[in-house]
């Protein structure tokens, strides 16, 4: 099986711009190594014509920023998702993790059922009556669950209008799997616990390991007929990790997140990973943006042992 690479360049969905850069990084890792894998591999670049000029000014919705810029370009994330040859592996490199949103529902759709293990600090179910922050890249599984229908305070109806019309709900919560979770508000968990979806907190994998982790990876595998990795940088801990918009404390380690990835990468099912919200501008040399490289790569090349980098 090949590899196709969805490369989204936009990270209107992060609280702070730098996302698109991190991919972009990518590109400058595999071509310094001579990574034959990655040459080899078909490349699709989606870019926004306006990217900039969404950053600047405060937008029409105060509490799910730059939506009015970031629903027209999700309609061309779909299109391009719809069209995607399946009968290779596809890795997908997003700017900031809004853009899970638009994809599952769109790949659900078209393989069967997908399961889903999302490695990340955050839940990421809110919408914008719930979230904190009005930062979309905390709510792309509300949008492909439709899980998340409170309203924690007042929102306007043009906004929830129109997030509305973004919620795609393929996605089942039997179906999903939280790995490395730290830093979520009230409204997130409840729907994890009303739901018994799975989540190993990050405390719970310092204390116990990943062996109960990857045995509901397993699980999950054998139940579904795909399965999507989405890798937030953020489940890192800060302190040798910066390079992401929303570091939170008491993350996973490197050796962690690779002894979890080595065999889930390798499964037949792991037809999808994503890899998400780099953001160089916040780190040194792009350090985050060079381990998690090294992590993914056996994705990549379709074989343990090809690592070699930090």
């Amino acid at each position: 099986m090949g590899l196709q690479v969805v490369a989204i360049l936009c990270d209107w969905g992060a609280g702070q711009l730098g996302g698109s850069a991190g991919v972009a990084g990518w590109y400058h890792w595999a071509l310094h190594y001579k990574h034959l894998a990655w040459i080899a591999a078909k490349h699709q670049a989606l870019i926004p014509a306006n990217g900039m000029q969404a950053w600047l000014g405060t937008g029409q919705h105060a509490y799910a920023h730059r939506l009015e810029w970031w629903v027209p370009f999700a309609e061309q994330v779909r299109q391009a998702v719809e069209a995607l040859p399946l009968d290779e592996k596809t890795l997908f490199l997003t700017g900031d993790h809004s853009w899970a949103g638009v994809i599952l529902p769109r790949l659900a759709r078209r393989v069967g059922r997908l399961g889903v293990i999302w490695i990340d600090a955050h839940l990421d179910l809110h919408n914008p009556a719930t979230s904190p922050s009005g930062n979309l890249h905390g709510m792309p599984l509300a949008m492909a669950t439709g899980l998340n229908t409170q309203r924690y305070h007042p929102l306007p109806q043009a906004t929830w209008d129109l997030w509305q019309a973004q919620v795609d709900p393929v996605l089942a919560p039997a179906d999903l799997l939280f790995v490395g979770v730290r830093s979520y508000e009230p409204p997130e968990m409840e729907i994890v616990q009303a739901h018994q979806i799975p989540c190993f907190t990050a405390q719970r994998l310092h204390q116990q390991g990943i062996e109960e982790a990857l045995e509901a990876a397993r699980a999950l595998a054998e139940r579904c007929d795909a399965l999507y990795v989405s890798f937030d940088v953020d489940v890192w801990d800060p302190s040798f990790a910066r390079g992401t918009t929303s570091p939170a404390a008491g993350g996973l380690s490197i050796a962690h997140t690779r002894a979890f990835l080595a065999e889930v990468l390798l499964w037949p099912q792991t037809r999808f990973v994503e890899v998400t919200e780099i953001n160089p501008l916040l780190d040194q040399a792009n350090q985050t943006g060079l381990y998690a490289y090294g992590t993914i790569r056996p994705f990549i090349d379709g074989e343990v042992g090809a690592v070699g980098l930090e």
